[in-house]
């Protein structure tokens, strides 16, 4: 499966050393340039991407400027570049630029959304270390009502 993707999950699983769960769920990761620029150049000095995310130029310039009425720079290019390209899957956490994406057609998941896929899946046992590391380190913010919710869903222990 090929999906398009924005900078925060991208940047909550390399803060816990996990970006291998991307990697067993997903063929390919597309991500615009914007997103290349916030965590593959400012994050990582290498400015170098595992080899399957790819780095692709969001054209529609009319469509990203009417999207960053609302949204950021990097969101716009995510949801510009799945119309473009017709890939449906896209990945964001921001609750407007989703909403936004849905109302385009396309199909959301989010970091939370991931690691339920991946315990799903059998490639991670459990989320909830996961979801408290990614707070711990950049203050991931998931409200706790919602976070319980999300762990009674996949059998896990509340906070």
């Amino acid at each position: 499966m090929t999906v398009i993707c924005n900078s925060s999950p991208l940047i909550a699983f390399y803060s816990i050393d996990r970006i291998d769960i991307m990697r067993q769920l997903f063929d390919t990761v597309i991500i615009p340039e914007a997103v290349y620029e916030e965590v593959f150049l400012k994050m990582n000095k290498s400015g170098t991407a595992p080899d399957f995310i790819k780095v692709e130029k969001a054209n529609d310039r009319n469509l990203i400027k009417l999207l960053e009425l609302q949204l950021d720079h990097g969101e716009s290019e995510v949801i510009s570049l799945a119309v473009e390209k017709g890939i449906q899957k896209v990945i964001l956490d921001d609750k407007q630029a989703r909403q936004t994406a849905e109302r385009m057609g396309l199909k959301v998941i989010g970091t939370v959304g991931i690691l339920m896929l991946a315990k799903e899946k059998k490639i991670i046992a459990e989320i909830k270390p996961l979801i408290l590391k990614m707070m711990e380190k950049i203050n991931f913010r998931l409200d706790r009502n919602l976070l319980n919710n999300i762990l009674n869903t996949v059998n896990e222990t509340p906070v």
